[in-house]
């Protein structure tokens, strides 16, 4: 299954024969073969009254190929930090919770990038770099583009007892150390693309 995010609304891609929820606000569509995939953002875009549409293809991988095709493509990395307590790092920035990522740069490998980014927007450097969890994408517009986010996530381990320093030209507000409870309450004011991650790694 594909999840493709436009703010809080969303386009998935998924099996043909996969179980329908029949949700009020969710449209479900079987992929005809004259369909032209390409033009569906924009559409969605636009169709501001529908909040999940579901497309039913027997080709998911082709059929988000397609989805995608029109916009422009920028990879970033990040990582779900637990501290040897287990409690996880969330940020507080533009409105939402959030989990620190970037942009990978010319040359660098995914895991590379992760590390990176994560290093420079908490100032930890004992971190330790685990599995890879999911990928999670979504849009937004940059200087008259229509771009795709495709952000690769990583477990990550914090090893030593350092204190955050969070990136403020990130726009990153502030960040929490959340248990059980507390990450349960401050995910419902995440990205929803962060909740994917949440539930990926269970």
């Amino acid at each position: 299954m594909y999840k493709l995010y436009f703010g809080n609304r969303s386009i998935c891609v998924v099996p043909s024969g996969t179980a329908e929820d029949q949700l009020s606000d969710t449209v479900y569509y079987d992929v005809q073969p004259s369909d032209d995939l390409s033009q569906l953002p924009v559409w969605f875009e636009k169709a501001g009254d529908i909040t999940s549409l579901v497309i039913k293809t027997d080709d998911p991988d082709g059929a988000f190929s397609k989805i995608i095709s029109s916009l422009k493509v920028e990879v970033a990395a990040g990582g779900m930090i637990r501290n040897r307590c287990g409690k996880v790092l969330l940020f507080w920035r533009r409105g939402a919770w959030d989990m620190p990522k970037g942009h990978q740069e010319p040359g660098e490998t995914l895991e590379q990038c992760a590390l990176r980014e994560v290093q420079e927007e908490t100032g930890l450097k004992g971190i330790e770099l685990g599995e890879p969890i999911c990928i999670t994408y979504h849009t937004y517009h940059n200087k008259g583009n229509f771009v795709l986010k495709e952000a690769h996530w990583y477990k990550m381990k914090l090893t030593s007892r350092e204190k955050v320093r969070v990136q403020e030209e990130e726009d990153i507000e502030k960040a929490v150390w959340c248990g059980p409870w507390r990450l349960k309450r401050l995910l419902k004011s995440a990205y929803p693309s962060i909740r994917d991650v949440f539930a990926a790694e269970q």
